[in-house]
This record gives C-alpha cells, sequence and structure tokens, in this order.
C-alpha cells in the first residue's frame, strides 16, 4: 500500500540551548522545590513563556511553511492546548475546522476557556495536590491552584498571540479560536477519574496508547530473566522528565537501604546511567536507562510499581492491574495519585518522603503484603496469598479492560465525523 502521508518537520528556535539549559535546570530541580505552592507556576510563568513565545515566532514567521500549509486545504487541525500557537496556525493558514486533544484529564485554562464548571469543593485541578473529599481549607487551595493554573497557560498563549498578531494582524485570539473545537478529547478514563462536570463535545480516550493484549507484551530476554530470580518484584520508575540520575544522594541511599532490606524482593531501577556503580553492592537491584514499562507492568511476575504518578505511567498501571506506591513530582502527578488511590490500589507518599528509608520501606511492605488473605482464583485450582492494594487494583483493571466503548474506535470516528 502507497503511503499518503507527509511530514513536515519544523527546526527549533533559535535559542534552542539556553531553552535547553533552562528546562534542565527546572527538572533536575524537581526533586527539592516545593512545587505544591501555587505560587511556585505564578514565579515561573515569564521563563516559560518566552520559551514557547520563541518557538511560535519561528514558525509564523517561516513564509515558505506557511504557504505550504496553507496549498495543502487541510479539512481538520488537531492540537494539544498546552501551547495554543497552533491556533494562530490555524488562523494564518485558514483551516476552519480543528479539534484538541489533551495528554492529561483537564486543563484548567481549556476549562475556563470553554466554560466547563470548576466546581472545586469536589473537583481537583489540574495540579491540586487532594483528592475530591475536601476540608474547607483544602477546597480554597483547589481554588488557588486552579486559578495559578489557569493564569500560568493564559499567560503563555497571551504571550503566544502578542507574537502572531504581529506578523498576522488581524487574526483571533485562542481565547476565540479554542472554544470553536469540534471535540475536545481528554487522556482520562471516567471510571477511573474523579467525578465532574462535563460538556458533550468532551470525549474521554484514556488508555488509548495501552497494550493490553498479551501477544504484544513480550519482554526482551535480559528482563525476562532477572522477572523471574525472586517471586516478588518492584519496578521503580519517575518517568522521562524528573531523572532519578538527578536526584539527591539521600534519596538514592535511601531507595539502596530499602533494597537492602529486602533481599527476597527483586528491584528494577529506570536509572538514567547503567554505568553508576551505586547499586553494585546489590544483587537484587538491576539499573536500566530505559525500561519496557508496559511489557513489565503486563507480566504477572510484577508485584509493585513505585511512580511518579504521570498519567501515562497510572493509565498503564490501573488497566494492567498493578498496586503502586505513588510519589509525585510535578504538575498534575498528585492529583493521579489521588484519582488512583481512591480506589484502593495505591498508597501516595510526598517526595520529600523519599529521604526517610523507614517511611520508604513501611509504604512498599504494606502496598507489598497488607491485609493479605487466602485467594483461590476462578481459573486456578492452587489458593495464593494476595494483599488488599493488589485485589483492588486487579478489580479496577477488570473493571476498565470492560468497558462498553473502546478508546481507538471512540477517536476515529470523532475525527472523521469533525473532518467530514
Amino acid at each position: 500500500m502507497k503511503s499518503t502521508k507527509k511530514i513536515i518537520k519544523v527546526s527549533p528556535g533559535h535559542d534552542t540551548t539556553e531553552t535547553i539549559a533552562t528546562m534542565e535546570k527546572f527538572m533536575s530541580q524537581l526533586w527539592t522545590s516545593d512545587n505544591s505552592n501555587p505560587l511556585f507556576m505564578a514565579l515561573h510563568a515569564p521563563a516559560m513563556s518566552a520559551i514557547f513565545a520563541s518557538q511560535c515566532k519561528q514558525v509564523l514567521e517561516d513564509k515558505e511553511l506557511i504557504e505550504k500549509l496553507r496549498a495543502e486545504k487541510f479539512d481538520l487541525a488537531i492540537t494539544e492546548p498546552f501551547d495554543t500557537c497552533a491556533y494562530a496556525l490555524f488562523e494564518a493558514i485558514q483551516i476552519r475546522a480543528h479539534v484538541a486533544v489533551l495528554s492529561c484529564s483537564r486543563l484548567d485554562h481549556v476549562s475556563s476557556a470553554i466554560g466547563q464548571p470548576i466546581a472545586p469543593s469536589y473537583v481537583p485541578g489540574t495540579q491540586s495536590t487532594h483528592g475530591e473529599v475536601m476540608t474547607i481549607w483544602q477546597r480554597f487551595m483547589n481554588v488557588v491552584h486552579y486559578v495559578m493554573c489557569d493564569f500560568l497557560f493564559s499567560y503563555i498563549g497571551d504571550q503566544d498571540y502578542k507574537v502572531a498578531k504581529e506578523i498576522f494582524p488581524g487574526i483571533r485570539a485562542w481565547r476565540d479560536v479554542l472554544p470553536e473545537a469540534s471535540f475536545i478529547f481528554t487522556n482520562h478514563i471516567p471510571l477511573m477519574d474523579f467525578p465532574a462536570p462535563t460538556f458533550d463535545k468532551i470525549i474521554p480516550i484514556g488508555g488509548i496508547s495501552v497494550k493490553t493484549q498479551k501477544n504484544s507484551l513480550k519482554l526482551p530476554e535480559k528482563w525476562d530473566k532477572i522477572l523471574g530470580i525472586k517471586q516478588k518484584n518492584v519496578l521503580i520508575s519517575f518517568g522521562s522528565n524528573a531523572r532519578s540520575v538527578d536526584m539527591p544522594m539521600e534519596y538514592k541511599n535511601s531507595v539502596l537501604k530499602v533494597a537492602e532490606s529486602m533481599p527476597d524482593v527483586t528491584f528494577i531501577w529506570k536509572y538514567e546511567d547503567e554505568k553508576d556503580t551505586l547499586a553494585d553492592h546489590l544483587e537484587n537491584v538491576h539499573l536500566g536507562d530505559w525500561l519496557p514499562q508496559n511489557e513489565l507492568l503486563g507480566d504477572p511476575r510484577l508485584s509493585l510499581f513505585v511512580t511518579h504518578g504521570g498519567l501515562a505511567s497510572v493509565t498503564e498501571l490501573a488497566l494492567l492491574g498493578k498496586p503502586a506506591v505513588m510519589v509525585p513530582l510535578f504538575a498534575d502527578q498528585s492529583r493521579n495519585a489521588n484519582m488512583l488511590k481512591r480506589h484502593g490500589g495505591a498508597a501516595v507518599l510526598s517526595k520529600f518522603d523519599l529521604a526517610d528509608y523507614e517511611v520508604l520501606r513501611e509504604a512498599i511492605e504494606r502496598v507489598l503484603n497488607s491485609d493479605e488473605w487466602v485467594d483461590k482464583p476462578r481459573d486456578r485450582e492452587s489458593e495464593e496469598v494476595v494483599s488488599r492494594y493488589r485485589k483492588n487494583a486487579e478489580r479496577l483493571a477488570e473493571m476498565l479492560n470492560n468497558q462498553p466503548t473502546d478508546p481507538k474506535e471512540t477517536l476515529i470516528k470523532h475525527v472523521e465525523f469533525a473532518a467530514r
């Protein structure tokens, strides 16, 4: 079959080196900075908006690119409104129909732009640190988090628009174009997420990227052998942005001390420097600068996931039925962690708890072994001991995998409808 796709790559802005240095510094500070403070977002708004606006200008000033895109006469545009520069581009190349795809459950500035009620008494904002059951003070702080998150991304969007209207006078602002989206696809599963007011045009497609079929979960030989060494296996990963190698040494030593105290458990740690010798003295710790996370979570021999709570990781472990110890670092990770905790399959720690060996070990032990009972699965004759957290995680996975809708089919049908 002949491929009909065209890929046009746009080079980064001129200040790439400075931008990368700024972002690397920001990410390395995530381990120790108190970004639960809503003012943290406001303080970083100017620096972040400068990075976004620079790239926006780079794209919109490319006259050859704009003419090439305009000549295609696209039926539909798709964008992630985390960065709203795309709406200026849609105006410039005259695309009338568009849809938005959120990489998270919700974005507060999008909710504000389309008029979606925030319901702060029981709906955690994008960067809220609480679940849906809140005290009066927590509700107040939830409103503050919502306002500051809305401010941060609206500020970035307004700086993008400021650059765009200098290049294309007369184009409309993102606040006017975004609400005209035919659909807004969100990376959430209503059954798993907090209950919240919604619109018909908000379409959930959470779980679309997770591989759950057994024939698609083949492990590389190295990790297959490692999972077979002991009966219990713990996966540790803090995602691709906050690197374990940048952890304070105090945190690393605490993790290693926990592993040393549990010699009957294998620990697989996503650590960006495999040549680092920090775990050489421990036979039950295996480092990997990249791990087949989806495949590891899908293996029945994996017992527990210690994770930062990024939504991709949360969705994978929820659909694959694994219990977790959540250690949120920034952004929507606290919200995601509390979202999973409410279903009974996860414990949540502060990132500062990583420095306390006793707290970290207790959480891992609790999730692995808490309230153990003898269980006889339907498809097996032998009995096995199952922890309360694992039982709850498996129950949630069974519910999620038997929903009456398929996210991939939902996406395709709605996109085709919007294009037509």
